[in-house]
């Protein structure tokens, strides 16, 4: 189907394209079995994949990029070959919710009386859609966000030919070489602060890219705050920790999270990381 993925789901009844859908997700995607696939995928997803499709977003899957208990990333392509990822948040984690309000504390999107964990899940997808924007906007390297649909969230690829940029944990890069990793790492911090307005506020090296020393991306941005967020500048500080425990621990001589902190803020930092 590659190449013709739209134009084909515009010929088919719906029940067809899902069907067809289905069947290609599970030929793509090894990991799961037909029985796992109905826990994973529910009706809406499929529909919301068969709505990408039949406007020609992306054209067809070709692999699992990464899976995880709270989402499954795909390799896909474009109808004219811009590689993408598309980002599928599982419907069926009931912890989901419990683990996410600290984030969302004072977001009106995640207040509404009995909001189901349906529309929870696809109001976060909506959410980390906005935080790229705001991060891709301001010049901070992120996937460029194209579009959110439901749970599922198309982006840039960062990668070649169905092949994704090493993690900064995968890295083996000599000690002057991490030193200049670690100088682009808090730069973009400081301008994911002043200049996009949010924090990343889960940073560390398993969600910074580095497929150079000197190039650097930030990932997975869903729970990424606004500075005006209750717990801001504890989450501000626990970057700061975690990045510096890192850079550490390959031989960089990092700066002190509280001075980059206070030179950041200009305020003193939290005594503490209490209550995350």
């Amino acid at each position: 189907m590659s190449g013709e993925g739209g134009r084909l789901y515009r010929k088919l009844s719906r029940a067809e394209a899902l069907a067809d859908i289905k069947n290609r997700m599970l030929e793509k995607d090894r990991s799961l079995d037909a029985s796992a696939f109905e826990e994973v995928f529910d009706r809406a997803t499929l529909q919301s994949v068969y709505e990408l499709m039949r406007h020609g977003v992306f054209e067809d899957f070709y692999g699992v990029v990464s899976a995880g208990k709270e989402s499954r990333i795909y390799y896909a392509r474009s109808r004219d070959g811009v590689e993408l990822a598309v980002k599928i948040y599982l419907v069926n984690n009931t912890e989901f919710r419990k683990t996410r309000m600290l984030y969302v504390a004072g977001d009106h999107n995640f207040e509404k009386p009995g909001m189901s964990l349906r529309k929870f899940i696809d109001a976060w997808a909506r959410r980390e859609f906005r935080n790229l924007e705001a991060a891709f906007d301001a010049g901070i390297p992120v996937p460029k966000p194209y579009t959110v649909h439901g749970n599922i969230l198309v982006m840039s690829f960062l990668g070649s030919d169905g092949l994704r940029y090493p993690l900064l944990r995968e890295t083996k890069y000599s000690k002057e070489e991490y030193s200049v990793t670690y100088e682009k790492v808090v730069d973009y911090i400081a301008r994911l602060y002043r200049s996009a307005g949010i924090i990343h506020s889960d940073l560390s090296e398993f969600n910074i890219m580095a497929p150079e020393p000197e190039t650097v991306y930030f990932i997975d941005l869903s729970q990424a705050v606004p500075l005006t967020n209750s717990y801001a500048e504890i989450f501000l500080m626990r970057d700061l920790r975690n990045v510096n425990r890192f850079f550490s621990s390959v031989g960089v001589e990092t700066t002190g999270e509280k001075a980059i902190f206070r030179e950041l803020t200009g305020k003193e930092p939290p005594p503490d990381l209490t209550p995350i």
